[in-house]
């Protein structure tokens, strides 16, 4: 099945269906958002971490402090500390959802924006909330490495205390305690490694980087979001249209247009029924010429499925019909005898100026239509006539005989959308009668008519 079919069967046959999908959502969402206030939004920008090595992966190290930033921020404790500070009467759920934290290119400073109703609430809460990240992430990033440093001076202030009575101890006189000189070289080379292990830890605080507020909040310019809610809307609710027609379309499949609906059943489209004279009296011809094909007298119009109506028969009738009037071509003969016109039609003579006289000679094949043509012939001319063309019947199908053995073509009016269900019974027809199928007769609306409108 080719993409453009797919498309065709969804917007053809449930066109409605979309539309409606698509524009209820639309207006309702732009009739509940059209009387609200939007929100107002405070904006401020936080220095998440100054290594340069954290932006050093790009999105994916921006998208890693972006992360983090956002956790601290909707984290609980936070805000309800940041609410009790600021005394303002919010849910931390609903702050927490207002929050948002974006990245600014590369680098490691974002931007982190509260929405509020009050814009004066939003951005005091935008401060408070910027700077407790800010301590948060600094605690986060530090906290360890001076945990240590303390633990380390608290050592070296006990170590030095022990130091001053070992080195008396060691340098008495005259008698010198050699155990506490031992102690106090041992004390001296833990002090050593104390401070170094401490100048590392004081070289990596250095670049572990610390957080800071880059710029305060700010309030942002008020948009309105109706038009874009709108539009979202709307385009879930075609998406969820398009799903309904899918599954509807898995459970009862269509063909969209009448000439796919032809090459399925493996006939030609022999014209539209529906689209004016011109159209009408070629598809009349076409289905002639199929009629001769098949070597058949009697066509009869099907739908798929069901009845057709009574004016659609009619017209395709009428054409198929034709006009079977012909003109006859007068030839010298006896003025006085009457012109033969091969089917019952009259002959009209009037005399004329110049001793001639004005002949009027019309053939009608099967009770059809007159067409008359008036030429200058000679008292001596008569009329000749012509052979008498065959009729073509067309009945519907409920109005053919089924005992009969005469074979029927069989000619499909369709609309539009075709169920697959409805080609199977024509093709279930075709089998079980043995007749030949024509060809298939375009309508440009559904074909269907009820039993009453049959009768």
């Amino acid at each position: 099945m080719e993409i453009d079919e797919v498309a065709a069967r969804v917007v053809r046959s449930y066109w409605a269906l979309l539309l409606v999908m698509t524009v209820v959502p639309l207006v309702l969402v732009g009739l509940v958002m059209g009387g609200q206030e939007p929100p107002s939004v405070a904006k401020s920008r936080l220095q998440a971490s100054s290594r340069a090595t954290d932006a050093a992966p790009g999105d994916a190290g921006v998208s890693i402090v972006v992360s983090q930033v956002k956790a601290f921020a909707t984290s609980e404790n936070l805000l309800t500390e940041v609410l009790r500070q600021q005394r303002v009467d919010r849910s931390t759920l609903k702050v927490a959802k207002a929050i948002e934290v974006t990245g600014l290119g590369t680098s490691t400073i974002v931007e982190l924006s509260v929405k509020d109703p009050d814009p004066e609430v939003a951005r005091r809460l935008a401060d408070a909330i910027g700077a407790a990240v800010v301590k948060e992430i600094n605690t986060s990033n530090q906290g360890a490495i001076t945990q240590q440093m303390d633990q380390i001076d608290k050592r070296v202030r006990e170590l030095e205390k022990k130091l001053g009575p070992l080195s008396r101890r060691a340098n008495a006189q005259p008698n010198p305690d050699i155990g506490a000189a031992n102690e106090r070289e041992r004390v001296q080379a833990e002090l050593t490694d104390l401070r170094a292990n401490r100048s590392d830890l004081q070289t990596q605080l250095s670049t572990a980087g610390t957080a800071s507020v880059v710029q305060p909040a700010v309030l942002a310019p008020r948009t309105n979001p109706v038009v874009m809610m709108a539009s979202i809307a709307g385009l879930v609710g075609l998406i969820g249209g398009i799903l309904i027609a899918v599954v509807t379309e898995m459970v009862r499949p269509t063909i969209p247009g009448q000439r796919r609906v032809a090459r399925r059943l493996g006939v030609p489209l022999l014209g539209w029924a529906d689209r004016g004279p011109a159209q009408l009296a070629d598809l009349g011809r076409r289905i002639r010429l199929a009629a001769k094909k098949e070597g058949v007298g009697r066509v009869t119009l099907v739908g798929a499925p069901g009845p057709l109506p009574a004016d659609l028969v009619s017209a395709v009738a009428s054409a198929v019909y034709g006009d079977d009037t012909k003109v006859v071509t007068a030839r010298p003969g006896n003025k006085d005898e009457p012109g033969d016109d091969g089917g019952g039609g009259p002959s009209l003579n009037s005399s004329g100026p110049g001793g001639t006289k004005k002949s009027t000679s019309v053939v009608r094949a099967g009770g059809t239509a007159v067409m008359t043509k008036k030429s200058e012939v000679s008292p001596s001319e008569v009329t000749q006539p012509v052979p008498v063309r065959r009729l073509c019947h067309v009945h519907a199908f409920e109005d053919v005989d089924p005992g009969s053995d005469e074979v029927v073509g069989v000619v499909v009016a369709v609309g539009p959308v075709t169920r697959v269900a409805g080609l199977e019974t024509v093709r279930d027809l075709v089998a079980a009668s043995g007749w030949p199928l024509l060809g298939v007769v375009a309508t440009s609306r559904k074909v269907s008519a009820s039993r009453k409108s049959r009768g």
